[in-house]
């Protein structure tokens, strides 16, 4: 009678959970039995919900699948033919912000002939965005500069929200319980910090931004884009595959494309300014404060030297900042004594909601502000468009480098569009609970404000909530052509098109440590203790799929039965399979994980055949290797 009761309950919350991703058009993938599986007790509880595991038949791939990837990788130097004259560049990007900056670093560590051209003729100065997520900290650990980065920024490690001039509670992010990022805060660096870190590295790949240099014009054909540029007064074309559209809300690019930027604008202005503030609180913590229909802002950036405020602007001034009148409202947001003194950058603005319908035209692609803009709740503009930036280079590359077809591109669009569409939706609920409420509307908001947030701030949920939301680090794309969940025995770890976590292998290192290099990555892990000969063939199958080109690194994570072995990252503690699905004592998986830190592929066994299969389709490099052509021949 138990075993019924456990199995009615198993099943009713199996259905529950699949119905609940079928409402939400996101229905999840077929798990299988896991074969192997000793006891009937367990074999019936294990199976509930699942599918028998398909036999698999994995055998040498056969020499006319060689050729004909062969040939995809050949494609690329038939296209260079076919195109007539060398282009002046593969890639052109067009404006040198953060999205920009980052597409041309990525494009340039693997490579990618670039060239960057931006119309203003000095790097900026003021900084609208200010807070760096989680996410995109791991995407600067990927490329080696997250130690430099931090040394750029303040640490705040959540929210305080003030209602009244009364504190009432907030965000605590040390409770969120994120073990899967090593970053379990925010990260408050001006823009002008992230570019200027952006361009010195840029500099150590031997790119120079040309400065002083105007898009005037744009047209394509299927092989390449002409760009006609101004310098100096003067005119001139030339020639790239692709052209990378990151010139910011007022793009030329999109305008030549004839892309509407539709969307709108708030009614609400704001006054900013960077410089020393002086009042009863700390310099440390990211403040928010409401009260009425005035919102202020307070964002540490240099301790007590320099600091950001805002606050609604609710004078009928147009013209320059002056900086007591910035203070007269932000007292009246605040309620508290507060003093501005030594401003570094002041300014007025409103803030726009828009987004394009395509982030690709043809050849050209479109990355951060040119795609989309929106409100500053939640701090998430700059980190999507260096997100855009970090999903589309290594297709670009891939495309460009190792013989991937051109239809990998599309999934730029494919993975992108819909994270910019739902961050506008999440900084636009954001926007309009905090600063977009007034009359009777404002009133409930401070009167059961305190309340309420209160008792958020008392439960563990809110925090790991809104830590994950804000961070970045949920977002993931829908299973594809390119994000394949081939075998799966279990739904815990990540998924296809998930991002890949960090956990602990050893006292040594982390996953992460692992995952560095903006490139390919094929990780096969095993909690069943390995043997020497299981090892010598694992390492000769990684070994195999290295050699194929693409710039592919390989990593066996493991237990041994022997001793330490330098072959196998030896693993001392469970995280790092508990973070990867690998539930059962003998369980083993194959994870394929992309240049921007999203899994491609997964499949809960080692199957490397099914493994090269899937690099063929989703970069070619596989192709070019004769040695394996031979193997398969014989």
């Amino acid at each position: 009678m138990g075993l019924l009761i456990i199995a009615l309950v198993t099943v009713i919350l199996l259905f529950a959970r699949r119905f609940w991703a079928w409402a939400r058009r996101k229905p999840l993938p077929q798990v299988a039995v896991r074969p192997g599986t000793k006891g009937k007790v367990r074999r019936f509880v294990d199976g509930l919900g699942k599918i028998k595991a398909p036999a698999r038949i994995t055998p040498m791939l056969t020499a006319v699948e060689v050729d004909e990837w062969r040939c995809a990788a050949e494609a690329v130097e038939r296209q260079a033919i076919e195109a007539g004259p060398e282009p002046d560049c593969e890639v052109l990007v067009v404006g040198a912000g953060p999205s920009g900056l980052m597409t041309a670093v990525l494009l340039a560590r693997q490579g990618v002939k670039v060239r960057l051209i931006e119309k203003n003729t000095g790097p900026a100065t003021e900084s609208r965005a200010f807070a760096v997520q989680a996410r995109t900290v791991e995407l600067f650990r990927n490329i080696g500069l997250a130690e430099e980065l931090m040394g750029r920024g303040v640490v705040t490690t959540g929210i305080k929200f003030h209602i009244k001039g009364k504190p009432v509670g907030g965000l605590d992010f040390d409770r969120a319980r994120a073990a899967t990022t090593p970053y379990q805060f925010i990260l408050m660096a001006p823009q002008a910090e992230i570019e200027d870190l952006l361009l010195r590295d840029l500099a150590r790949q031997g790119v120079t931004v040309e400065r002083g240099t105007r898009l005037v014009s744009l047209s394509q054909t299927d092989k390449q884009v002409m760009a006609t540029i101004r310098q100096n007064d003067r005119e001139r074309v030339i020639s790239a595959r692709y052209v990378v559209g990151a010139d910011g809300s007022h793009s030329t690019v999109r305008e030549q494309l004839g892309l509407a930027f539709e969307g709108d604008r708030y009614t609400q202005r704001y006054l900013l300014a960077d410089c020393q503030v002086d009042w009863p609180f700390d310099h440390s913590h990211f403040r928010i404060f409401m009260n009425g229909r005035r919102i202020g802002l307070f964002l540490p950036l240099k301790g007590s030297d320099v600091s950001r405020v805002m606050v609604t602007d609710l004078t009928t001034g147009t013209g320059p900042v002056d900086l007591g009148e910035l203070q007269e409202e932000l007292r009246e947001a605040m309620r508290v004594p507060v003093v501005l003194t030594n401003p570094v950058w002041t300014s007025r603005y409103q803030v726009h909601i828009r987004k394009v319908e395509d982030y690709r035209s043809g050849r050209v692609f479109l990355v951060g502000d040119t795609a989309h803009i929106h409100s500053p709740a939640g701090g998430q503009g700059m980190n999507t468009g260096l997100h855009d930036a970090a999903n589309l280079a290594w297709k670009l590359a891939a495309v460009l480098r190792t013989g991937a077809a051109a239809a990998l591109l599309d999934s730029y669009d494919q993975e992108r569009r819909p994270v910019g569409v739902e961050v506008l939706r999440f900084s636009d609920r954001l926007y309009k609970l905090a600063a977009g409420l007034h009359g009777w509307r404002a009133w409930v908001r401070d009167t059961a404000g305190p309340f309420v947030i209160g008792r958020m701030s008392a439960a563990p949920l809110p925090h790991r909530k809104a830590f994950h939301r804000l961070s970045q680090i949920s977002i993931a794309y829908e299973p594809s052509t390119y994000n394949v969940n081939e075998l799966l025995y279990s739904l815990k770890g990540p998924l296809a098109g998930h991002r890949a976590p960090d956990a602990r292998i050893n006292a040594g290192g982390q996953m992460f440590d692992l995952l560095r290099g903006y490139r390919l990555h094929v990780v096969a892990l095993s909690r069943k203790h390995l043997t020497d000969a299981e090892i010598t063939e694992l390492t000769a199958q990684l070994n195999s799929i290295k050699a194929f080109g693409g710039n592919v690194a390989t990593h066996l994570v493991g237990r041994v039965q022997c001793r330490r072995d330098d072959r196998v990252e030896h693993v001392d503690s469970p995280q790092v399979f508990e973070h990867y699905g690998l539930t059962d004592p003998e369980s083993q998986a194959l994870y394929v994980i992309r240049p921007d830190g999203h899994v491609a592929w997964r499949m809960d066994t080692l199957d490397f055949e099914s493994c090269r299969r899937f690099l063929v389709r989703l970069h070619g490099g596989i192709a070019a290797c004769e040695e394996y052509r031979l193997a398969a021949v014989a």
